[in-house]
C-alpha cells in the first residue's frame, strides 16, 4: 500500500497524491445527481414519458381517419404535411409546455435526492459501524446499478429512471464521505481542503453536461453511462491502496502546545498509518464524547435546520430549472438548451468557489486564534462564511423573480457560488467542530433530515402548476423561508460572545 511506508513517520508528496485522487473521485462521481438539468433534457428530447402529453394534432387525425373514406384521408396526410412544412421553424423553435411529463420529471428528481439524503444516513452508519472500505464497496455496487439503469432507460422502460437517479446519486455520495477524513492529513489549511473536496462535488454535475452535449454530437445516452460506468472502477484503486480500512483521525492540538506539532504539517499521517498496519481506529487513546451527546447540541441543530432550509430553496430551483427556463424563455427549445448548457458551464466554476468557501474559513480561524475560550476559538469562525450562505440564498431568491432574459447569467453565478458555499460549510462545520470518526454519521442524520425536508420542493412545484401566478408567489414564499436560516450564525455569535466574556471577567 501507498500510504503502509513506515519511513520515519513521514509519507511526504503521498499526503498531496491522496487528496488529488480524492478531488478527481469527487470530480467525476461525487454528485452526478446534481446535473438532473442536463439529463432531463436529454430524456425528455428521447421523448420518455411523452405519451402523457396531449397530441390534438395526432388525435384530430386519426378521429379524422376513421369516420372518413381511404381517399379522404390521403388529402388528410397530404394537407398535414403542407402544414407540418409551412410551420416547421416555429415547431422546432418552440415547444408546447407537457404539464404531465413535467411532473413526472420533478418526482423523479425528487424521489432521487430524498433518496440521496436517506442513503446517506444509513451509509453513514455503516461508515461509523464497519469503517471507510465496506462504506466504499457498497457505494460502488450501488453507483454502479445506478448508471446501469440510467443506460437502459427506453419508452418502454421509462421506470428505470427512478431507482436509476436514487442509486447514482447515493453511491456517490459516500465519495465525499470517505475522503472528507484525507483533511486530517494537514494541520493547516484543512477546510480549504474540505472546500477543495465539496468543489469537485459541485463540478460533477458538469458531467451530465457532457453526456447533454456528446447526445447532441451523435452519441447515445446508453454508450455514455456505460462508459462512466467502466470508469467508475478506478474508485477501487483508492479504496484498496490509499486509503485506510477503517479511519485517518484529527489530529489533537491543546492551546499552547502547537509547538509539539511537527512544522511540516504531518500530523494525523502515523495515525494514517497505524490504521493501514492493524485496523484500528486511532492511536492515541483519547476519550470521544458520545454520539449522542453531539446529536443534542444546539449547534448541530441549529446548523441542520440552516441546511434544511437552503437545500430546499437549491433543490427546487435545480429540480425546475427545465420548466423555469421553458417559462422565462416562452418555450423557445434553442434558448432553452443553450441557457441549460451556459448554467451548468457556469457551475464549472464550482471548484474556484468551493475552494473560496474554505479559504474564508480558514482566514477565519486565524481571525479567532487569540481567543481565550475553546468554543470561541472553534466556532467564531464559521459565523461569517454560513451568514455568507445565507445571505446568497436571500439573493438567489430576488433574481428568480426578475423574468429578464440577461439576468439569467447572473443568477447562474450566484446559484454556484451559493451552492459551493452550502454543501463546503455543511461539511467543514462538522469536520471542523466534531470528532472525526463521527462525521459520517452526523453528516448522514444531518442530509437526512435536509432531504426529508426537501421533499416539500413537490408540493412546491405543484403549487407553481396550479394557476398562472403561482411560480412567482411560490418563489416570493421560499425568499421568506430562507431569511429564518440567519438564525444559525446569529445564535453561534451570540454565544461565543457570551462564553468569552466570562474568561475576560475573569
Amino acid at each position: 500500500m501507498v500510504l503502509s511506508d513506515t519511513s520515519k513517520g513521514d509519507i511526504g508528496w503521498k499526503k498531496w497524491l491522496v487528496a488529488g485522487w480524492a478531488f478527481m473521485e469527487c470530480l467525476f462521481f461525487a454528485g452526478l445527481l446534481y446535473g438532473w438539468a442536463s439529463i432531463n433534457f436529454v430524456l425528455k428530447s428521447e421523448g420518455i414519458y411523452a405519451d402523457l402529453c396531449e397530441d390534438t394534432v395526432n388525435s384530430s387525425f386519426l378521429t379524422y381517419s376513421v369516420n372518413n373514406s381511404e381517399s379522404s384521408v390521403v388529402n388528410v396526410v397530404m394537407l398535414n404535411a403542407t402544414t407540418t412544412s409551412s410551420n416547421m421553424s416555429e415547431v422546432s423553435a418552440k415547444k408546447q409546455p407537457c404539464k404531465p411529463q413535467d411532473s413526472k420529471m420533478a418526482l423523479c428528481f425528487t424521489v432521487g435526492s430524498a433518496m440521496f439524503c436517506i442513503g446517506c444516513a444509513v451509509l453513514g452508519y455503516i461508515h461509523f459501524r464497519f469503517g471507510t472500505r465496506v462504506t466504499r464497496l457498497i457505494s460502488f455496487t450501488m453507483f454502479v446499478s445506478g448508471t446501469l439503469m440510467m443506460a437502459f432507460i427506453s419508452k418502454e422502460n421509462p421506470w428505470l429512471m427512478f431507482p436509476g437517479l436514487s442509486l447514482m446519486g447515493t453511491g456517490g455520495l459516500p465519495i465525499l464521505v470517505t475522503n472528507t477524513q484525507v483533511s486530517n492529513l494537514f494541520l493547516a489549511g484543512s477546510s480549504s481542503v474540505v472546500g477543495l473536496l465539496c468543489g469537485g462535488f459541485d463540478m460533477s454535475s458538469a458531467v451530465m453536461l457532457i453526456v447533454k452535449i456528446a447526445y447532441e454530437n451523435g452519441f447515445s445516452r446508453m454508450n455514455m453511462f456505460i462508459i462512466i460506468t467502466v470508469m467508475h472502477s478506478l474508485f477501487l484503486v483508492s479504496t484498496f491502496f490509499f486509503l485506510p480500512k477503517d479511519f485517518i483521525s484529527k489530529p489533537v492540538v491543546k492551546q499552547g502546545m502547537e509547538s509539539e506539532i511537527p512544522e511540516d504539517g504531518e500530523a494525523g499521517i502515523e495515525l494514517l498509518k497505524q490504521n493501514n498496519q492493524t485496523g484500528e481506529g486511532t492511536a492515541a487513546k483519547t476519550e470521544l464524547p458520545s454520539l449522542l451527546s453531539c446529536l443534542k447540541q444546539t449547534k448541530f441543530i441549529t446548523h441542520v435546520i440552516w441546511l434544511c432550509i437552503l437545500q430546499l430553496r437549491f433543490y427546487y430551483i435545480l429540480g425546475t430549472l427545465n420548466p423555469y427556463l421553458n417559462r422565462i424563455l416562452d418555450g423557445d427549445e434553442k434558448q432553452v438548451s443553450y441557457f441549460t448548457d451556459i448554467c451548468f458551464y457556469i457551475m464549472m466554476g464550482g471548484l474556484l468557489t468551493s475552494f473560496l468557501s474554505g479559504i474564508v474559513y480558514d482566514s477565519q480561524k486565524r481571525v479567532f486564534s487569540d481567543g481565550k475560550s475553546q468554543m470561541y476559538r472553534e466556532i467564531m469562525p464559521a459565523v461569517l462564511p454560513l451568514a455568507l450562505a445565507s445571505a446568497l440564498s436571500v439573493l438567489l431568491s430576488i433574481l428568480v423573480l426578475i423574468p429578464v432574459t440577461e439576468v439569467l447569467y447572473l443568477t447562474f453565478i450566484v446559484m454556484t457560488v451559493y451552492r459551493s458555499f452550502l454543501y463546503s460549510l455543511g461539511a467543514a462545520f462538522l469536520s471542523a467542530i466534531f470528532p472525526s470518526e463521527y462525521f459520517g454519521m452526523l453528516y448522514g442524520i444531518m442530509i437526512v433530515c435536509a432531504g426529508i425536508f426537501s421533499i416539500l420542493q413537490y408540493a412546491f412545484f405543484s403549487w407553481a402548476e396550479a394557476y398562472p401566478e403561482a411560480p412567482l408567489h411560490a418563489n416570493i414564499f421560499l425568499l421568506c423561508l430562507v431569511l429564518f436560516s440567519f438564525v444559525h450564525p446569529l445564535y453561534l455569535w451570540i454565544t461565543c460572545w457570551k462564553e468569552e466574556k466570562k474568561f475576560k471577567v475573569n
